[in-house]
C-alpha cells in the first residue's frame, strides 16, 4: 500500500514465489529496499531486479528482469520504490525555480540521500505497488500489445511491458501519499508504438501512400516526440507558481460554486473529460488547470497552438502537461494518425483534456463561432476507439479586467499583431501584476456523446459544437465591468450620475434574478464595499473615468475607450438579445404605420435575427419565438392584448421596458455593418468585391462616419464587426460583382441599416429623458 505495507500478507516460505521490482535511481535507494525486502520478507535469498525505470525515448536495460521472469505462472510480481517526504511541502508546495537546476527534492541524488537518512529516516517512505502474477502480466500483454514483437513471453519486449507496468502500479501508490494532482501519464509513445490499433492504422496508411511502414514509423517517432506532452511533478508544480505569478494583478481566490467543483471532481473520476473553456486572453486557458492543482484534481493536458512552442517557454509547459498542435496539418497523414492515436490513449487512460473550443482568443468579447478540429479528433477517436459517455464540459472565466483588450482593440483598428516571443512573454507577464480585481468561474451542465458519432457525420458535430457554446453562454455570469460597460456604452456621450448607476444596475440584477441568470459575487451579495472598490479598479485602469469636482460623481466611457468597454458589454450582451429585439420592433411600430401590429411586430423580431445572424448563436426559429414570448410576458403580462390595440398599447409596452438596453446592444453592429454597405453601394459597375481591400476602406471610412457622426462610436468601427457585414451581404447575394439590381438592393441595406440606427438612437434619448425623473436619481 502507499504507506508501505504489502498489499498482501507476505508469508516466509511463500517468498521464493515473487519477484521483486526495485524501482532505485541510485545504490542509496536499492539498498533501502532490499533492506525492507530482507526486514518484511524474512527471506535469505530474495528474488528482485533493480532499474530505474525512466519515461523517455530509450529501450530499458532490462536483461536481469528478463533473465529472472521465469516461473510458476502465479508467482507475484511485487514493485517498489521509495517516496521522499519534504517537511512542509503539502502546506504551501513552496517548490523554487532553483530545483530547475538543482533537481527535484522528492528525487534526491545519492548524497543528498544519505543526508537525509541521517537527518530523518522517515523521510524515507516504502512504496509497494499492487502485485500481479505472471501470469496475468502475460495476459495483458497480448490483449495490449496483440503479442508485440512476435517473440513470446521471454521477449525484451515483454521484460520492458513489465517494468512499464511496475511503474504505473508504483505512480498509483504513490499518489495515495502526495495527491491526485500528480497523476500523469507514462510511456505513452512505447504504449502507442506497441499498440495493434496504431500499428494497423499504420500499415494501412502505408498502403495508402504506396511507402514501406519502417519509413512511416521513423516518420512518427520525431512527431510523437513533438506531440507528446511528458508532464512531470517538479513542473507542475512550477507551473502552478507561474499560474499564481500569472494572476498576481487578481485576488488570491478564484471565485467558484462548490457544488459544481463537487460535480466536476465527480466527472473527471468516473468518464473520459474534455474541459472546454471559452477564450478571452492568454491566460483563461491556466484557470482550469489551476484550479485542477489547487483543489487536488487530475492534471488537465491543455491543447496550445505550436505559435506557443518557442524557446524555453515551450518546453516548459510541454514538461506541465500542454499539448503543441499545428495549426495546419490537412496534408501530413502521420502527424493526423499519431495525434488521433495519442488523444485515444489519453481518453482510454481518464486523462482530462483542455482547450479552447473558439480556437482563438475572442477579438469582440462575445463568444465565437466553435472551431471544430479539435472536437472532431477527439469524436473520431472515441468513434474509431469505441469509447463511450465523453463528456465535454463548458468552462467559463470571468475576468474583472483582462489585459489583452487593450490590443484587441488597437488590433481591430487595423495595427499589425505582435508575435509570440519570450521577450514579448516577459513583458506581457510583467503586465499582469497591475491590479486587476477578481476572478469567477462557472462549469456548465456537461454534454455528454454516450456514441460518438462517426468522422463524416458533420450534422452531428455542429449540433455538439452549438450545445457547448449555448451552455456556456447561458452559465456566463453579470460582472461589474460588463454591466457598468453596458449601462455607460448605452448614455454615451452622457455619463451618469453614481445614483443613476446604483438604481440601473438594481434594475438590471433584478431582471438578471427573474430570468435566471448568474450574478457576480459583488452584485448579487449587494455588498457596497465590494462593488465601490471593483469599480475603483476600473477606474484606476482607466477604463473609465470618474468626475469628483462637482456635487455628485459623474462616470463615463472616453471616447477613444469605447472599442474596449465594448468588449466588456459584449460579454455579456446575449443575454440582453431577445429584451433587445422586443425593445427595437417595439420602436419600430411606434415610429410606423404598421396596420397589423402583431404580425409587424413578429416581422421586425425576424429580420433582427436575419440582420445579425453572424454575432449570435439562435436557437430554431420556434424556440426563439417561445423564449420572446416569455420574456414579453415577464415584461407585461397583458402584452398579447396591448400589443394588438396597436399604438396606445405599443407605447405601454415601452414605458414597461424602461430602464431600455436595446441600443446599448445592438447598435454598434448596426453601425459596422451600414460602413460596408454604403462602401459596397458606391461601387463601380461590374466591379467584384475584393475583401481585403473593402477591409481597409472601411476602416478608413468608418473614421470618417464617426468624425462626422454617422455613427456614433469607435465600438463600431472593427475588422471583424465589417467582416459579419460582408458575411451578411454574401449570404444576402449582394457581394457579387456590381449590377445595376445588386447595387440598388445594397443601397436598400444601407437605409435600412441607418434607418434601424436612427430608431436606437431615439431609444436612447428616450431614456435620458426619463434619467431625471427614474426614482432615487434626484435624492439629495
Amino acid at each position: 500500500m502507499a504507506d508501505g505495507t504489502p498489499r498482501t500478507t507476505i508469508v516466509a516460505e511463500d517468498a521464493a514465489e515473487r519477484l521483486y521490482i526495485i524501482d532505485a535511481r541510485h545504490g542509496v535507494e536499492r539498498q533501502l529496499l532490499l533492506d525492507w525486502i530482507h526486514a518484511t520478507a524474512g527471506d535469505d535469498a530474495p528474488q528482485w531486479a533493480s532499474l530505474a525505470i525512466e519515461d523517455d525515448d530509450h529501450a530499458l536495460p532490462v536483461d536481469m528482469l528478463r533473465a529472472r521472469l521465469g516461473g510458476a505462472p502465479s508467482r507475484q510480481v511485487v514493485p517498489l520504490r521509495v517516496a521522499w517526504r519534504i517537511p512542509g511541502f503539502e502546506r504551501d508546495r513552496a517548490l523554487k525555480f532553483r530545483h530547475l537546476i538543482f533537481g527535484d527534492p522528492r528525487h534526491p541524488g545519492p548524497l543528498r540521500s544519505r543526508l537525509i537518512l541521517l537527518r530523518d529516516r522517515r523521510r524515507a517512505q516504502i512504496l509497494v505497488g499492487e502485485a500481479a502474477s505472471l501470469d496475468s502480466l502475460r495476459e495483458r500483454y497480448c490483449a495490449q500489445t496483440g503479442g508485440g514483437d512476435g517473440e513470446g513471453s521471454d521477449s525484451p519486449e515483454f521484460a520492458g511491458f513489465v517494468a512499464r507496468q511496475a511503474a504505473l502500479a508504483l505512480d498509483v501508490a504513490e499518489r495515495g501519499v502526495r495527491g491526485t494532482r500528480y497523476k500523469v501519464p507514462r510511456f505513452v509513445a512505447d504504449s502507442l508504438r506497441t499498440n495493434p490499433k496504431f500499428r494497423a492504422a499504420l500499415a494501412d496508411l502505408a498502403e495508402t501512400l504506396g511507402r514501406p511502414v519502417a519509413d512511416l514509423y521513423r516518420e512518427a517517432r520525431p512527431l510523437m516526440k513533438e506531440v507528446i506532452a511528458r508532464p512531470s511533478a517538479l513542473f507542475l508544480d512550477l507551473r502552478a507558481r507561474v499560474d499564481r505569478m500569472m494572476f498576481g494583478g487578481y485576488a488570491p481566490e478564484m471565485e467558484i460554486d462548490a457544488a459544481e467543483l463537487a460535480r466536476l471532481r465527480s466527472i473527471l473520476r468516473e468518464h473520459p473529460t474534455a474541459i472546454l473553456f471559452t477564450h478571452k486572453t492568454y491566460i483563461d486557458g491556466a484557470t482550469p488547470s489551476r484550479l485542477a492543482y489547487e483543489n487536488d484534481l487530475p492534471m488537465l493536458h491543455l491543447f496550445g497552438g505550436a505559435n506557443l512552442d518557442i524557446a524555453v517557454m515551450g518546453e516548459f509547459y510541454r514538461r506541465s502537461g500542454m499539448i503543441f498542435v499545428r495549426r495546419s496539418f490537412q496534408d501530413q497523414p502521420v502527424y493526423k494518425l499519431v495525434l488521433r492515436h495519442y488523444i485515444a490513449w489519453l481518453l482510454a487512460k481518464r486523462f482530462p483534456l483542455s482547450w479552447a473550443f473558439e480556437g482563438t482568443r475572442s477579438r469582440l468579447g462575445k463568444l465565437m463561432p466553435p472551431k471544430y478540429g479539435l472536437m472532431k479528433y477527439v469524436l473520431d477517436a472515441a468513434h474509431a476507439t469505441g469509447t463511450k459517455g465523453v463528456h465535454f464540459v463548458p468552462f467559463v472565466t470571468s475576468f474583472d479586467l483582462i489585459l489583452d483588450v487593450e490590443e484587441y482593440a488597437a488590433e481591430q483598428t487595423g495595427r499589425v499583431k505582435k508575435a509570440e516571443s519570450l521577450g514579448w512573454f516577459v513583458g506581457y507577464m510583467r503586465n499582469l501584476k497591475k491590479p486587476s480585481g477578481r476572478i469567477r468561474l462557472d462549469i456548465g451542465k456537461p454534454v455528454v456523446i454516450e456514441d460518438a458519432p462517426g468522422p463524416d457525420d458533420k450534422r452531428a458535430l455542429e449540433k455538439i459544437a452549438f450545445s457547448v457554446a449555448v451552455e456556456a453562454n447561458r452559465v456566463t455570469p453579470l460582472t461589474v465591468s460588463s454591466v457598468m460597460c453596458l449601462i455607460l456604452l448605452g448614455t454615451a456621450p452622457r455619463g451618469a450620475t453614481a445614483a443613476e448607476l446604483l438604481m440601473t444596475i438594481g434594475a438590471l440584477k433584478d431582471w438578471a434574478r427573474a430570468r435566471g441568470i448568474r450574478l457576480s459575487k459583488e452584485l448579487e451579495s449587494g455588498d457596497d464595499a465590494a462593488l465601490s472598490a471593483t469599480v475603483d479598479t476600473l477606474v484606476e485602469s482607466g477604463l473609465l473615468t470618474r468626475y469628483e469636482a462637482g456635487s455628485e460623481n459623474v462616470y463615463s466611457i472616453e471616447p477613444a475607450h469605447h472599442p474596449m468597454a465594448s468588449y466588456y458589454r459584449n460579454i455579456v450582451v446575449h443575454h440582453f438579445l431577445d429584451r433587445a429585439m422586443i425593445e427595437i420592433a417595439l420602436f419600430q411600430l411606434r415610429d410606423a404605420d404598421s396596420g397589423d401590429a402583431t404580425a409587424a411586430f413578429w416581422a421586425h423580431v425576424d429580420r433582427l435575427r436575419d440582420l445579425f445572424k453572424f454575432e449570435f448563436f439562435y436557437p430554431p426559429r420556434d424556440e426563439h419565438h417561445a423564449a420572446i414570448k416569455a420574456e414579453l410576458a415577464r415584461i407585461d403580462p397583458a402584452w398579447e392584448k396591448r400589443l394588438a390595440s396597436g399604438d396606445r398599447g405599443v407605447a405601454q409596452l415601452i414605458r414597461r421596458c424602461q430602464p431600455l438596453v436595446g441600443h446599448a446592444v445592438l447598435l454598434s453592429f448596426a453601425e459596422a455593418y451600414s460602413v460596408v454597405a454604403d462602401i459596397l453601394s458606391r461601387a463601380r459597375p461590374g466591379e467584384a468585391v475584393d475583401e481585403k481591400a473593402l477591409e481597409a476602406a472601411a476602416l478608413v471610412e468608418g473614421r470618417q462616419a464617426y468624425l462626422l457622426r454617422r455613427i456614433s462610436s469607435e465600438a463600431a468601427i472593427g475588422k471583424l464587426l465589417f467582416a459579419n457585414g460582408l458575411s451578411l451581404m454574401r449570404h444576402m447575394g449582394l457581394a457579387e460583382p456590381a449590377s445595376p439590381d445588386i447595387l440598388a438592393a445594397r443601397r436598400a441595406l444601407l437605409m435600412e441599416l441607418r434607418g434601424l440606427a436612427n430608431v436606437m438612437e431615439s431609444m436612447r434619448l428616450s431614456t435620458l429623458a426619463l434619467a431625471d425623473r427614474l426614482p432615487g436619481t434626484n435624492d439629495a
